[in-house]
């Protein structure tokens, strides 16, 4: 039978192992408090994906480079890509539903075309 004490030192030992092992993998440990704020944050978006915390946070700091702007000006992004490694960039992706709705002839009799109040709920309104 195990004592605690022998328990503690070996999940000590496994910790220490682990550590050194993501550390070689090019990790790096940090410690930092966050706001109560950020806390919900960080909770709320857990419960929705159950991604655990460092995944969260990794991600976040990812993309959060994605939308900084540059010192142009300009957003800058990163080269895109291939998230899922097992889609060859041969494969044709299926086009976005606004490449595909294209109008096939234009409304020539106007007692046809909708009222242009309605379609300022698509399109926005003409000022």
């Amino acid at each position: 039978m195990v004592t605690i004490e022998q328990r503690r030192k070996t999940d000590k030992e496994r910790r220490e192992r682990w550590r050194k092992r993501k550390l070689t993998e090019g990790y790096k440990q940090i410690q930092l408090m966050i706001t109560p704020e950020a806390q919900k944050v960080l909770k709320r978006e857990k419960e929705r994906t159950g991604e655990p915390f460092v995944q969260i946070i990794n991600r976040g700091i990812i993309n959060l480079e994605k939308s900084l702007p540059s010192i142009t000006g300009k957003t800058e992004t990163r080269p895109k890509t291939n998230v899922h490694p097992s889609i060859s960039g041969k494969t044709k992706l299926r086009p976005r539903i606004s490449e595909k709705i294209k109008p096939k002839h234009s409304v020539s009799d106007k007692t046809k075309a909708p009222p242009p109040e309605q379609l300022s709920l698509f399109i926005g309104s003409k000022n």
